[in-house]
């Protein structure tokens, strides 16, 4: 499975939640109405997905059951195999940032 497929079963999926993890998430139940994870799937460790509890969320359990599933999947496949979804831009910007900053812009 890849990035792109995964987004496409239906889920709202992060795939920049943090720098080395995608996000499957779900409307939470609290008052401000944010997202919440309820499934983090590493980018860079096969075999690595964390399932959370979703009992906070507007997720209902065969809903939440079918998001592991597809977690589990894309864990499985090799890291070389899931797509490309780091964006590099931010380093580029920085380095140049970086260079003026040391006189070398």
């Amino acid at each position: 499975m890849t990035y792109e497929e995964l987004k496409k079963k239906g889920f709202d999926v992060n795939l920049h939640y943090s720098i080395n993890e995608v996000a499957i998430l779900a409307t939470s139940l609290d008052t401000f109405g944010g997202d919440e994870p309820v499934v983090t799937i590493s980018k860079v460790e096969p075999f690595n997905y964390h399932p959370r509890d979703y009992r906070d969320t507007m997720l209902d359990l065969e809903d939440w059951q079918e998001a592991v599933k597809l977690a589990q999947e894309l864990a499985l496949t090799p890291l070389n195999e899931r797509g490309w979804v780091y964006n590099n831009d931010w380093i580029k910007k920085a380095q140049k940032a970086l260079r003026g900053i040391l006189g070398r812009g």
